[in-house]
Parts: C-alpha cells; structure tokens; sequence
C-alpha cells in the first residue's frame, strides 16, 4: 500500500485512516498524504496508563465499535472530518466495515488478498457482505478472483485484477545501502515473513539438518511461533537455521543470499517474490496461489508442490542444477507500472 500512495498522491488528495498509529513503516509514508488514526501505538504513548487505554479502545473497536453505524458516523465527524469521492478498504474486516458505512455518497473499494472459501467460516463471514456494500472489488491475483466468484458468485461483474505494484527503483537502492556478509563456506538460503504457521518456517526446520554441511537458512521476520520453532532448533540441536528478526531494511539481505525461498502454506500474491525478482535472486516456491502468475516469465526459478515434504526435494533439484541464469524479465517494468496505472483509473 504505502509504494502505491507514494507514487500517486501528486495526482489525489490522499488521507489514510490507521486503526492503530505505529510501526516502521509510517516513516516511509510522503508528508503530503494526511494521516488519521483511531488508536495510539505504544512508541507514541506518554505513560504506562495511556498505553492501557489504547489497548483496550483497540479492543473495543475491533469487537464493538466498528460494528456500530453510530461509532463509524462518529469517526467520519470528529476524525476525518472530510467528504470523500472514493474510499478504499485494503483489508477486510474492521477497514471494510468502517468504509461499508461511511455517511459520504462515495465510490466504495475493497481490496482481497486471500483465497476465500465457505471451508473457513471465519474468512468467509469476514467477506459475506462485501459484495452488495461495495461498488469494486480488487483481487490481487488471478486464482484470489477466480476462488472468491466461486465463493461469491454475486461478486461478477463488480471484481478486477490488479496486481501488487512495488517501487523498482526504491529496492535497488535501499539494497545497496548495507554490506551484509554471509557464510562464504556455505550456500545461503533466505526467507521473509511474518512468523505464522501461513508462512511454512517449520517446513525449513524440518529439513535443515540434512544440510547442515551445505546451506545456511535465514528467515526475516517475526510472530507468534517464533519461540517455539526457535525451541525445536535446540531440541533438535540444529545450528544451520538463524532468525535475523525484523530488519527495516531487508533487501541487502535478499541482494546478498544464494536464493529466495517462499515455504508459504498460503498466501494471496506474496510481493516478497517481486522483490526477489527485481534483485535476480534465484527463486525457490511452493506452488501457492499467485506464485505461478509472479513467476511466469522469470527464468531462475523452481515452482514446487506446496507439500511439507517438498522443500527437501525442490532444495535436491536447486542444488543439481545450481546455475546464474538470473534473469528480470523485460516486460517486468511494463507490467508494474500497468497495475499503477490500473489504480490511478479507479480514483477518475
């Protein structure tokens, strides 16, 4: 989201509305587009006991008070205090509820990222009202669109693909503002993302024994499971698997590996693979939904079945056929700045 608003806000007046105001990433936001928000994040909070009632208004609006029209009227009056022409929710949920009722007389937007199917109760209640409060709807990816009509068959018609755009240029020099230095007596595997079951980290633990003498694997991120895959490398006595955290900066790391691995169980359209791409990483990933569209022209790559077991073979075949074809393919750009374009359409 944030290389899209950067990269169109000359264009449109632009306000993001945060459910909570923290995180890295608001430094990365242009000082041209307003920001608004409902709750403070910690780093902003004075004392312990403006810390508490922010979490607990969190809480609140996210259980409550983003249901209620009388809360969301209230936000739009004393918060935003604005007229909109188009509103967009990015995520569904509390963001889609909040501009499903908004008082303004506005073009309504949401964008889906995940596979949506009546299997996952909770998902598909979150987006059961979505395709009559809404006058677009955007996919992410082809295999998101064509799960969602399937769910949602009400949702043809109102529903458009438009890829994840990313900044080039931005990844290309945030990636040489640091020298990391890796293993040089080993291959040198990454992966990014938050530290989720989603994510597959525990398909690398798995395996990473066997190639202990060969690869270094380097996961990026962090989550709710970290200390309990970190436990199961020392139970298992495993020295090869090494969790860097959270970086700010991740694309050094990303420039410097062997190859990018994508162990995901799920995923919607994973950018970390752009973002591979555009630094002509050799590419590992499970055959999740978007993989296959991402990686369709690229030429080092290996796309395989997103079993638990096949991290180990598709690691065998990689290390077989090791070569540096690395190749970003000509349209790439083309392509991208299509989808920004795709966006910059929806606001005329």
């Amino acid at each position: 989201m944030v290389d899209i608003l950067n990269n169109i806000y000359k264009d449109f007046d632009i306000t993001v509305l945060l459910i909570e105001k923290r995180g890295e990433l608001l430094k990365s936001i242009s000082p041209n587009i307003k920001l608004k928000y409902l709750t403070k994040g910690d780093e902003f909070c004075k004392s312990s006991l403006e810390k508490f009632y922010n979490k607990v208004k969190r809480s609140l609006i996210y259980r409550y008070f983003g249901k209620s029209k009388l809360y969301v009227n209230y936000v739009y009056k004393k918060i935003l205090k604005t007229k909109y022409d188009t509103e967009i929710a990015f995520l569904a949920g509390l963001p889609s509820n909040l501009v499903k009722m908004s008082p303004n007389n506005s073009q309504k937007i949401v964008w889906i990222h995940a596979s949506v199917t009546k299997d996952d109760v909770t998902t598909y209640e979150k987006y059961s009202t979505i395709c009559n409060s809404f006058d677009k709807i955007i996919g992410v990816s082809e295999s998101c669109i064509n799960i969602f009509e399937e769910t949602f068959p009400e949702s043809k018609g109102k529903i458009e693909l438009i890829h994840n755009y990313v900044d080039i240029n931005k990844i290309i020099n945030k990636s040489n503002l640091e020298n990391i230095s890796f293993d040089s007596d080993k291959l040198n595997i990454l992966s990014i993302g938050r530290i989720v079951s989603e994510k597959g980290f525990d398909r690398i633990i798995n395996i990473a024994k066997k190639y202990e003498n060969k690869i270094n694997f380097y996961i990026i991120g962090d989550g709710p499971l970290k200390d309990k895959l970190m436990h199961s490398l020392v139970e298992q006595k495993i020295n090869n698997v090494i969790f860097l955290g959270l970086k700010k900066n991740p694309y050094p790391y990303i420039k410097k590996c062997d190859a990018f691995l994508l162990s995901s169980r799920s995923e919607a359209y994973p950018t970390v693979v752009i973002e591979a791409m555009v630094l002509n990483k050799s590419i590992i990933a499970t055959d999740v939904p978007g993989v296959s569209e991402i990686l369709k022209e690229y030429l080092d790559k290996l796309i395989i079945p997103n079993l638990d077991n096949s991290i180990d073979e598709g690691l065998n075949i990689w290390l077989s056929r090791k070569n540096n074809n690395k190749n970003l393919t000509n349209n790439f750009k083309k392509i991208n700045d299509d989808n920004l374009r795709k966006v910059k359409k929806l606001f005329e």
